[in-house]
């Protein structure tokens, strides 16, 4: 059944994406935007009104065969950092020298071995080959992903289907009819919160005019590159 099911992803969904537009449109509220983060972050290699940018992991379906290219950037600055907290507002995209605004606030974040394991095979059978596009793998959150061919559907802990994956990335169903998928990039459906992170704890969740803070437990305390950060587009 679940073979069956990923190659109805095939068929319908990857086709859609072959013909969809590339362009940096603003994302609807409720749009998520997987991005890693491309340097180590540092309390004493920072300082605030520092740029600081991230990068899609995947493409973000932003409207009807419309989406945000892989290559587009999430930018920002530092607006305060210290021994115990970082505050981070992402304000707007970049690709190709246009930008535009766009407002966020934190779902998830991981570190960056958590993002290293979801493109690990979790079946021992797996390990045994090469080719990816026939693991399956899991998710930050729990969530499996089973792939047939390089693409699949993703399942819950409870083995119900709740998204598909392709070679453009991984998605969350739509919620409703005629809503767009969510962009997931390494993480599971319902991911919120912290993972990987263990000195850290989220102090504000951002949005609109306010930044991302998180508060640190030791003064030492590092963000490494290839973390990654679940965000949700508000209004």
């Amino acid at each position: 059944m679940r073979c069956l099911i990923a190659l109805l992803v095939l068929s319908v969904a990857a086709p859609a994406y072959a013909r969809a537009t590339k362009e940096l449109a603003p994302p609807p509220p409720g749009a998520t935007l997987p991005v890693v983060i491309n340097r180590t972050l540092k309390p004493h290699s920072l300082q605030p009104g520092q740029p600081i940018s991230a990068q899609l992991i995947q493409i973000v379906p932003v409207g009807p065969n419309m989406y945000l290219p892989r290559r587009a950037k999430l930018d920002g600055h530092i607006v305060n950092v210290s021994d115990h907290s970082i505050s981070i507002l992402f304000d707007q995209l970049s690709c190709n020298g246009r930008t535009i605004p766009v407002r966020v606030r934190l779902l998830a974040a991981a570190g960056m071995m958590n993002v290293f394991d979801t493109d690990l095979p979790t079946a021992a059978t797996d390990r045994g080959t090469a080719n990816r596009n026939d693991w399956t793998t899991r998710q930050i959150g729990g969530d499996e992903v089973y792939l047939s061919g390089g693409a699949g559907t993703v399942y819950d802990q409870y083995s119900q289907p709740v998204g598909y994956a392709n070679y453009t990335g991984v998605y969350a169903n739509p919620p409703e009819l005629g809503k767009l998928p969510r962009a997931m990039g390494p993480f599971s459906t319902t991911a919120t919160g912290l993972h990987g992170l263990p000195e850290f704890s989220i102090a504000s969740a951002g949005g609109a005019d306010t930044p991302i803070t998180l508060a640190a437990s030791k003064t030492n305390w590092r963000i490494l590159g290839g973390s990654a950060l679940l965000l949700e587009v508000v209004h």
